[in-house]
């Protein structure tokens, strides 16, 4: 009777057992999942851990750490131009200046296991985590002092991230391992922010209460180390009371601690709190530097780049040729009383074609104090000095040669939102059949529209990116009459690039940077010229672009025995006025335009041709009066046999007709266009120099 029993049991296992193998199968499945994804997550993690402490340099630059380090500027020839100090109001003191009263006070408001951590604590991190729990938002930090002082000196402007923090706590156990707790206090009270401008413990001493950092009480001690968590707020007097409390708190974790007696803490409590700034030493002027627009370009870059910390003072040496940095600012400032009203201002980038090496730099006219707003590195709308590059694409693509012809005739289009644009010319003519060479050195705007139907917006913004401008570029019609803004360095750049017929440079400010001792922290090469444009179709385009000067819109920037090249643009209401343009060995842009905004006086005769045309050829003029004369020619052949260009009989003007054809834009092809009502209204206006459109 046994068999059969065992007989049972085996074929109930025996069905059941598939069960069994699928349930075990999915645990396998799962586990492993769940390993390969701890094992990815750990090797991100780590990663971006290693990426955070690759930017750390070597941490014996504690040493002779010098927070808010002067910046010297040089030249090109290495002659000095000026030196910008500190930035931070801070004096640096020994440990032994500093009261042991304000060293206890921070200890016991911002880390009293300072002695006892090697640079981490695991019980601050767990202490805080439990906090921040039970109140459900960020409430306190785990941060040891060692911690704080690697985050300021080394990760000032990052967020907080876990990897961040871990990066933070393996510098911190090395720096515990090099330095001694005193020095690492040093560092800190020396580094420390305490609002009110003032960095540093002797700083912030004199700076609220008129003394030395040596002669603090326990309740200035109390006060100054209560302001650390939030000092730009609690240091200022409107939050004094709140600043008060917070003193207080302090007193109490020193009692808590066993810092001070209670004795101590009832004095410190009751001492009245007298606030008094210490008078300055000197007299402080505001600082202006020389060439202010380029040195304080440079100085920004190196600060944004290096930690200056590191150094006593750098030595920056760049590529500003004072003698044409003298006669830029000279051309657009003595310009600056014969500008049309409503235009205020004016900037120019000047690069030396062989290294893109930026000579010269002027982000605005008048006294700087009064304009501290670089117009040459911020963006302005191109007008028509875009639409060489819509032509380009063209070229490139082989869509169209500089002898195809194209219709300068009425057209509309169905913009954004299915509305209707009529783009005109600014002369509110048309030229019938033109050339493609025509209409590109008269800045026919249907023309530009034209070939930007054929060639599709993303391919042009495609050429432009790879020319050198970097500024957003919006995909519509409109971009091919130059509606999207640019810097001046930009289009100099990009324009750049079409003068060495299609080969990229970036532009240079910086040779090298230098430590206070002369030993060269960077240096930087003159770059490679990089191919990023079809040189045939990039010298057709500089083709036309010299005759833009020699018969086009251009002729007030034409030069004296130099060949030059180059073209103008005008945005809505004369508000944007550009010429860019080159010679055989510099690629120059200058930029007029209204700060406020405002509508310019003085008609059709306000445009970039007349107005920075004539500023691109003072300092033009200017620039080889003191500098060799190029002795070779632009690319694209023989400059001497050049002649103005001429409308001929072909391209008499005639007047719009009703009879206009809207077309919608494509990437590349396009149908046949469906007739229109001649009744159709434009949503955009009747355009200016290149084209009207809304903000």
């Amino acid at each position: 009777m046994q068999e059969p029993d065992r007989y049972q049991r085996l074929k109930s296992f025996n069905d059941v057992k598939p069960v069994f193998d699928s349930v075990w199968m999915f645990i396998r499945v799962t586990m492993s999942s769940i390993t390969l994804v701890m094992c990815l997550a750990v090797c991100v993690l780590t990663m971006l851990v290693c990426i955070h402490l690759a930017r750390v340099p070597n941490i014996s630059l504690l040493e002779n750490y010098h927070p808010g380090a002067t910046i010297s500027i040089y030249d090109i020839n290495d002659k000095l131009i000026c030196v910008f100090p500190e930035r931070e109001k801070r004096e640096l003191v020994s440990l032994k200046n500093i009261s042991n009263n304000l060293v206890l006070s921070v200890l016991a408001q911002e880390d009293h296991y300072f002695y006892e951590h090697h640079g981490v604590s695991a019980e601050g991190v767990l202490r805080a985590a439990l906090a921040n729990i039970t109140a459900r938002k960020q409430v306190q930090g785990g941060s040891t002092l060692t911690q704080q002082l690697v985050k300021n000196v080394f990760f000032p402007d990052e967020d907080r991230t876990i990897p961040l923090k871990l990066a933070e706590g393996l510098v911190a156990s090395q720096i515990e391992n090099r330095y001694s707790k005193e020095k690492i206090l040093e560092l800190y009270l020396n580094q420390i922010y305490f609002g009110q401008g003032a960095y540093g413990a002797e700083q912030a001493a004199k700076t609220y209460f008129a003394k030395s950092a040596k002669q603090l009480t326990i309740a200035e001690s109390a006060f100054l180390a209560g302001l650390i968590k939030s000092p730009s707020v609690l240091g200022e007097p409107s939050h004094r009371i709140q600043a008060l409390k917070q003193q207080k708190s302090v007193v109490r974790k020193l009692v808590d601690y066993g810092f001070i007696t209670q004795r101590d803490a009832w004095d410190a409590t009751h001492e009245k709190m007298i606030f008094k700034k210490a008078a300055p030493v000197q007299e402080v002027k505001t600082f202006v530097p020389k060439y202010p627009y380029y040195s304080s370009y440079v100085a920004q870059m190196v600060t944004d780049s290096i930690q200056t910390g590191r150094h006593a003072g750098l030595r920056v040496y760049t590529y500003l040729d004072q003698s044409a940095q003298r006669v830029a600012e000279k051309s657009l400032n003595d310009y600056q009383h014969r500008l049309p009203l409503g235009l205020d201002q004016s900037a120019l980038v000047s690069m030396r074609l062989k290294d893109g090496a930026v000579l010269a730099m002027v982000g605005g006219i008048g006294p700087y104090l009064d304009n501290q707003w670089n117009s040459a590195v911020h963006p302005h709308t191109m007008g028509s000095a875009f639409k060489p590059f819509v032509y380009l694409t063209a070229f490139e693509q082989h869509i169209l040669t500089p002898s195809s012809s194209i219709s300068d005739s009425p057209l509309m289009v169905l913009d954004v939102g299915d509305t209707i644009w009529e783009p005109s010319n600014f002369d509110k003519k048309f030229m019938g059949m033109i050339s493609v060479e025509q209409a590109l050195a008269f800045s026919r705007n249907v023309c530009s529209v034209r070939v930007a139907q054929q060639t599709g917006i993303p391919l042009i913004i495609d050429t432009a990116r790879r020319a050198g401008i970097t500024e957003p570029l919006a995909p519509t019609l409109a971009l091919s009459l130059g509606s999207s803004a640019a810097s001046p360095l930009s289009m100099a750049c990009a324009y750049g690039t079409l003068a060495r017929g299609g080969l990229f440079v970036p532009p240079q400010f910086i040779r090298r940077i230098d430590d206070e001792h002369g030993k060269a922290i960077v240096s930087f090469d003159s770059p490679n010229p990089v191919r990023v444009l079809d040189k045939d179709a990039t010298v057709q385009i500089v083709e036309i672009l010299k005759k833009v000067v020699y018969g086009g819109t251009g002729t007030q920037a034409r030069l004296s025995g130099i060949p030059c090249a180059g073209k103008t643009g005008t945005a809505n209401d004369a508000k944007d006025l550009w010429f860019v343009g080159f010679t055989p060995d510099l690629v120059t842009a200058v930029w007029t335009g209204n700060s406020q905004h405002k509508s310019v006086a003085g008609g059709r005769k306000v445009t970039g041709g007349t107005i920075s045309a004539v500023m691109w050829r003072k300092y033009n003029q200017a620039f080889y009066s003191t500098h060799s004369r190029p002795a070779y020619s632009l690319v694209g052949g023989d400059d001497k046999s050049l002649t103005p260009l001429s409308a001929g009989k072909s391209v008499q003007p005639i007047i719009a007709s009703p009879d206009m054809q809207a077309v919608r834009p494509r990437r590349g092809r396009y149908r046949a266009p469906p007739a229109v009502a001649p009744s159709a209204k434009s949503q955009h206006g009747t355009g200016i120099t290149e084209y009207q459109w809304d903000n």
